[in-house]
């Protein structure tokens, strides 16, 4: 009983153990999942230009070019160029560890050597310490103060400038260092052998975790902050993971990494905050408690993958110890190739979907396939009839029936039964489709059929090429040809029916899309044929294709049209409001380069099927959007192409920003590049020359400008990058330059120049006005010579003539006086009155002849004119008159006629108004100051003198003082009742000549 009991408690432990390896198997097979489908990767590797397939670590520069670390130099990688540096460019090795960019952008190597800094693409070495036995640098890292450590023989160092120090953790702790790190905040963390794991606070080392003692063999090699919890550390070593919980290292997800058998050899979590695993053999995805492993049976590399980075751009690499660099495309589009059983030769050259929902695809040289979705596996017909191996065309139709065109007929295959279809044996099958009424219509290389109750007829009237056919409506078919499209209608060529514009061009393929019809070409792209209106487009690679061979193309649940082209699929998105397409890229990150095949597409169950020449490419249209950031563009050079014919970029110089040129060095070439590692093809640009243009240009592929002849001015280039899916680089990259103009066209030069013509100008004006003003005063002097002349002859006559009469009249008037008796007494009062009207006439004549003499026309002698008549009147009076000032230097001061008339009349009048009136004793005349603008006379006498307010203006006063205004003067009276009268006149010599 004991023994039966001892039995049976054994076979349950037997049960429970079996349940638990078949759970433990469960699990690892759930843990660890490999899928059918491949996966997408963009490869790079020396055929690439990568300088050496092992890569041992990977960054981002600011400007989005990824650097590799490898065992032939460092790599810098912009998307479309790889740049080495090894010895050849002063690399002190070839040997480098890791790579790292800092907060200034510089970028360091650690290699064999020691640490290295690349300062103006010049490597810059340090120098270190003589007891080193090893110089092995790995580990850069920058904290938040902007201080360079570094692990250097495992040992922790501190870059500051050209200095570099060893630092003790805690000033004590002289283990091994394994690796090191900084968090968000810039702290530093360092792991140390068999110690535990510190952090730099405030200048002092605080432990975090320590290490169990009784593992000699953990070996910290990477330490990583969880990107979404700021508390969260992760520390990988190469047999598992550990985070760190109150200050304890805890096992992270130890029973799925423990089903991993390589080693561990990096870290890191992608945008997603999932985990991906370098190890010895590929990588690992680490998700929801579960791994996918990512090796050559799904796209990636069984390799040692040594480092797994996920850079600001949201791509994800893998740097892999010989075979190069991997970047992960994610899941929007897988492959069907050989790597998932399809034959060498992978040219699938149609696509169907059969009636039970599973795929057939047709493949040139290796007959029939079918697809489940989980496995692909041949139907083997090949074997019945060799014809199908060479399948062209597949299609199913409303019954289920799979009709198989190949180059030696067509086939049907239903219920596992194949059938050759009869008279056409002769014919390769290009195109295959079914209208409303059940009709089979076939394109062929030499005429076209259509298949009704089993029976084949041919189309009447067309003898050509065919490699399309589509059904319009339910009686209507239009054939694609070498020579453009045919329309039939009720089984009839409609012989009037044209299309010029696709004339000339073979048809590849054909779709119907709301009310048009949409055409693939072999070299002119697509074009749509508007039904209602015949409006006829055309998109070409100016457009965004790939390419203008359009081999196949299918409509997804979306109204969105996928083209298989020469050069990988494009999409064709419906503009309802503008009615037109806008052609984009795929609809992914990754723009596969692939050759399409004619016919080869399908859209069935979320997925659009591209039958191309390396196997099939499935597009998920549904898949989520990766995390997609925008590109950022960059100036790579400008230079300068000489005038010279025939010249050109190669013995071009290179410019710097601002550079300043003359105005014949105006020829510039500028290249720039969208930096855009997700897609790098997928780049186009929009620029503008600030200074020239006043807007962007449109999209062009092109990253290069030539101005062969550019004006001079101030400029800047400015350049943006955009995407397939429009979307632009954040940044703008700009260069700017001067071209200065030739000195006649510098403004010193203009405004001298107008400065120049003025003067000219003011000269020459200046010239004629004084040949003017001379021949004025050449006519003036004529004049003037011809008056004085006149006044000489008029003076000389007028003594001559009138003074001979007066003095004939007062010599016959005193001969009659002496004839006439005394008692005449009335006749000789009128005798003495004529007498003296004679005289005063007489003395009156003598002042007109002074005045008209033109030796009078000057100072002096108007003085002494009015001296001598001073003391002729105040003759035999009780008057004493004096004249002051007059010098014979005043004859230099010419005056006008008018003046020797007017002043001396002034002075008459005053001088007589003295003698009759003042009752002086004294009279004098003073000429009192000669200026170049005028003079003055002051007369004095110390009469009775008046009262101002009681003088009355009689005829003298006023006569003197219109004389006075006549020659421009100014006449001052001024007197008091017994105090004499003081008469001041100022006489203006402006513009009157002084010799």
């Amino acid at each position: 009983m004991l023994k039966k009991l001892r039995l049976y408690n054994y076979s349950v432990k037997a049960k429970f153990i079996h349940r638990l390896v078949c759970l433990f198997i469960f699990t690892l097979l759930n843990a660890t999942i490999c899928r059918a489908q491949k996966y997408t990767f963009t490869h790079y590797d020396i055929e690439d230009g990568l300088i050496q397939s092992q890569v041992n670590n990977l960054c981002l520069d600011k400007e989005h070019r990824l650097w590799m670390a490898t065992y032939g130099g460092a790599c810098r990688f912009d998307g479309m160029e790889f740049t080495s540096y090894t010895r050849q460019n002063d690399m002190p090795t070839n040997i480098v560890n890791t790579v790292f960019t800092d907060k200034d952008d510089n970028v360091w190597f650690g290699t064999q050597t020691g640490p290295v800094k690349l300062v103006n693409n010049k490597p810059i070495t340090f120098k270190l310490s003589g007891d080193l036995q090893s110089l092995h640098t790995r580990n850069i890292v920058q904290d938040a103060k902007g201080t360079i450590w570094a692990i250097i023989n495992n040992r922790l160092f501190k870059i500051n400038g050209n200095i570099v120090k060893q630092v003790l953790v805690q000033d004590t702790i002289k283990g091994a260092l394994s690796c090191i790190a900084t968090d968000k905040s810039g702290r530093l963390f360092a792991s140390v052998y068999w110690k535990g794991l510190y952090a730099l606070e405030n200048g002092k080392w605080i432990s975090k975790a320590s290490y169990p003692t009784s593992n000699k063999n953990l070996y910290i090699a990477k330490i990583l902050f969880d990107r979404a919890d700021d508390h969260k550390i992760y520390l990988q070593s190469y047999t598992g993971i550990f985070t760190i919980n109150d200050d304890r290292l805890e096992p992270y997800e130890s029973k799925v990494i423990s089903s991993i058998k390589a080693y561990l050899l990096s870290i890191t979590q992608d945008v997603d905050n999932n985990f991906w695993l370098g190890t010895g053999n590929g990588a690992y995805y680490l998700k929801n408690h579960q791994l996918v492993h990512f090796n050559a049976n799904n796209g990636l590399t069984d390799n040692a993958v040594s480092d797994v980075y996920s850079d600001a751009d949201n791509n994800l690499w893998f740097a892999s110890q010989g075979n190069g660099v991997f970047k992960y495309e994610g899941s929007h589009f897988t492959m069907l190739d050989k790597s998932q059983g399809m034959p060498d030769n992978e040219v699938v050259m149609a696509v169907a979907k059969d009636k039970k929902g599973g795929i057939m695809l047709g493949i040139d040289g290796g007959g029939l396939m079918h697809y489940d979705g989980k496995k692909l596996l041949p139907l083997g017909l090949e074997k019945k009839n060799t014809a199908l191996k060479s399948i062209l065309t597949l299609y199913t139709d409303i019954k289920g029936t799979l009709w198989i065109g190949t180059r030696d007929g067509l086939y049907t295959f239903t219920n596992n039964i194949l059938k050759q279809v009869k008279g056409l044996s002769d014919y390769a099958i290009n195109g295959i489709t079914g209208d409303y009424n059940g009709t089979i219509w076939v394109s062929t290389h030499g005429a076209c059929f259509y298949i009704e109750n089993n029976e084949v007829k041919q189309l009447g009237g067309f003898s050509h090429f065919s490699s399309s056919i589509i059904t319009l409506g339910r009686d209507s078919v239009i054939i694609g040809t070498d020579d453009g499209v045919q329309l039939v209608f009720n089984k009839q060529i409609v012989k009037k029916f044209k299309l010029d514009e696709v004339k000339t061009s073979v048809i590849f393929c054909m779709i119907e899309y709301k009310n048009m019809l949409v055409i693939g070409t072999d070299d002119r792209g697509i074009f749509t044929w508007d039904r209602i209106t015949g409006k006829v487009k055309n998109y070409s690679v100016k457009d965004g294709l790939n390419s203008n061979a359009i081999y196949s193309m299918a409509t997804d649940d979306n109204g969105i049209i996928w083209a298989g082209t020469g050069r990988g699929t494009n999409r064709l998105i419906f503009d309802v409001k503008k009615k037109d397409f806008t052609v984009t890229g795929n609809g992914g990150s990754k723009s596969i380069i692939l050759e399409s095949n004619q016919n080869a597409a399908l859209y069935t169950d979320n997925k659009v099927w591209i039958g191309t020449t390396k196997g099939a490419v499935i597009y998920d249209v549904n898949s989520a959007p990766t995390h997609s950031t925008p590109p950022h563009v960059i100036i790579q050079s400008a230079r300068l192409i000489p005038q010279a014919p025939g010249n050109s970029w190669e013995n071009s110089t290179m410019l710097n920003n601002g550079a300043k040129l003359s105005h014949s060095q105006n020829h510039l070439a500028i290249w720039f590049l969208g930096v855009y590692l997700k897609n790098p093809g997928g780049i186009s640009y929009r620029y503008k020359l600030k200074g020239l243009d006043t807007a962007y240009s449109a999209l062009v592929k092109d990253n290069v400008v030539d101005y062969p002849s550019l004006p001079p001015g101030n400029y800047t280039f400015e350049v943006k990058a955009v995407t397939t899916d429009g979307r632009p680089s954040e940044n703008t990259a700009s260069f700017s330059f001067t071209i200065t103009p030739p000195f006649y066209q510098t403004t010193w030069f203009k405004v001298a120049a107008i400065a120049f013509f003025i003067l000219l100008g003011i000269t020459l004006q200046s010239y004629r006005h004084r040949v003017k003003i001379n021949r004025l005063k050449i006519i003036e002097a004529t004049k003037r010579e011809e008056n004085l002349k006149i006044r000489q002859q008029t003076a000389e006559d007028f003594h001559d003539e009138l003074g001979n009469k007066l003095t004939r009249i007062t010599v016959l008037s005193e001969i009659l006086d002496t004839k006439m008796d005394q008692g005449q007494v009335d006749q000789k009062k009128l005798l003495e009155q004529i007498k003296q009207n004679a005289s005063s006439l007489y003395n009156g004549t003598k002042d007109i002849l002074w005045a008209l003499d033109p030796q009078s026309d000057n100072l002096y002698e108007i003085l002494n004119h009015i001296k001598d008549f001073g003391n002729e009147l105040f003759l035999d009076t009780p008057v004493e008159f004096e004249f002051n000032g007059i010098d014979e230097s005043l004859n230099e001061i010419k005056l006008p006629m008018e003046y020797s008339r007017n002043i001396p009349m002034i002075f008459k009048e005053l001088l007589n108004n003295i003698l009759k009136h003042a009752h002086a004793t004294h009279v004098s005349l003073t000429l009192d100051a000669i200026t170049v603008d005028d003079i003055q006379l002051t007369l004095c006498d110390n009469g009775c003198g008046f009262v101002q307010n009681e003088l009355h203006k009689g005829q003298g006063i006023n006569n003197m003082m219109m004389r006075t205004k006549r020659i421009g003067g100014d006449i001052n009276i001024s007197s008091e009742k017994g105090a004499g009268t003081v008469v001041k006149l100022k006489i203006k010599l402006t513009n009157i000549s002084i010799l």
